[in-house]
């Protein structure tokens, strides 16, 4: 292969990471930061032209991001003077465009607005692709001295470091919102994992510790209970990590109804401030709350005014926390103040470290009030 083949191709694929980059920054809203209308202006007035650019050149247009002197918002590419500008490292300047033969046909010099001047600075990224130029227009023939020209450099760096600013800007704002987003995403899965697992740990804890106290004989129909709660919480496990979050959806609400079978005992899950955190449909029919009334409230709505002042709640949390369960008889209400006589049976439930991180609850009715 050629010296100039192989020159072609690097060539062709500069040109294509260098088109990369100007449509990344051509999403920057340049509007949102004063200071490039602040160099253009500057660029215009220590220079002495009329008409002062920041310019990004893309396959087939001259994009005029910001501008002094003119309206454009848009040219096209094959009119542009910064085409030419990019193909330097320094400065490019044209005292006089009619005495450029590349300009014989160029509609910006043969007609309105008859430009006659022309000097851009190129707008190069640390690795060396330019993107357009920080440029100067005039119609009337002219030049830089030294000092505009060092002035014109500066700020073409400074316009380059204030759009690679922006776009990090843009960049971190979008991945924190990227971020957050996930985050929100973990939150509701891992609630909705919280929750299925602890719908059928809650039954199986509650229907053990009935037994155990001795309110439940052991026969088949409860032995068959504590299998299917067992069961579901082990095929649960299994599905959370294998699963996706719909399936998850549709089983659980699959195990919610079997939970609210259980309508002769009122089981809750309490967490470790004595907060309902769920509870069945037995709990429904005896307390006289829907789910969404009483997740989030303290246990203690339950007892009357009497047993709050005698603290109540809070002695039996405590006896839970310190002997692992707490037993109690007495008048409990409901959510339209009507009382039964219950009995209860709050178990503490441990982590790994053995720290008390909630509770069930279990009331079974033993008379209402006349």
């Amino acid at each position: 292969m050629s010296q100039y083949r192989e020159a072609e191709i690097a060539g062709d694929h500069n040109e294509v990471k260098r088109l990369e980059a100007v449509h990344g920054f051509l999403e920057i809203d340049f509007d949102k930061r004063s200071e490039f209308q602040d160099i253009v202006d500057l660029a215009s007035s220590l220079c002495n032209k009329p008409v002062a650019l920041i310019t990004l050149l893309d396959e087939n247009e001259n994009w005029i991001k910001v501008r002094s002197g003119v309206n454009y918002q848009v040219m096209p590419r094959r009119t542009s003077f910064c085409q030419y500008a990019i193909e330097k490292d320094e400065i490019t300047i044209i005292p006089d465009t009619v005495q450029d033969p590349r300009f014989d046909d160029n509609d910006l010099v043969q007609q309105d607005p008859h430009v006659r001047f022309y000097a851009g600075a190129p707008l190069v990224l640390g690795n060396g692709l330019k993107l357009g130029t920080l440029c100067l227009f005039d119609v009337r023939p002219g030049n830089l001295d030294e000092i505009q020209k060092s002035t014109l450099a500066v700020l073409a760096r400074q316009v380059v470091f204030l759009m690679e600013l922006e776009q990090s800007t843009a960049l971190l704002q979008k991945q924190m919102q990227d971020i957050k987003a996930k985050n929100d995403s973990l939150i509701k899965i891992a609630y909705i994992q919280s929750h299925n697992i602890r719908q059928p740990l809650t039954s199986i804890m509650a229907l053990v510790n009935l037994i155990k106290e001795g309110y439940q004989q052991v026969n088949d129909e409860w032995l068959h209970m504590i299998s299917e709660a067992t069961r579901t919480l082990d095929q649960r496990i299994h599905e959370i990590v294998k699963e996706s979050l719909a399936e998850k959806d549709i089983k659980a609400l699959r195990f919610s109804r079997m939970v609210e079978e259980i309508e002769d005992y009122a089981i809750l899950l309490l967490d470790s401030e004595g907060n309902v955190e769920n509870w069945n449909k037995g709990a429904e029919i005896l307390k006289g709350y829907k789910a969404n009334e009483i997740i989030g409230k303290n246990f203690s709505v339950f007892y009357t005014p009497q047993d709050l002042l005698d603290k109540v709640p809070e002695s039996l949390i405590r006896q839970a926390v310190l002997t692992g369960a707490a037993k109690n008889e007495g008048w409990r209400l409901r959510k339209d103040g009507s009382r039964f006589w219950g009995s209860i049976l709050i178990t503490a439930i441990h982590n790994d470290s053995g720290e008390v991180i909630g509770f069930t609850k279990v009331t079974r009715i033993l008379a209402k009030q006349d």
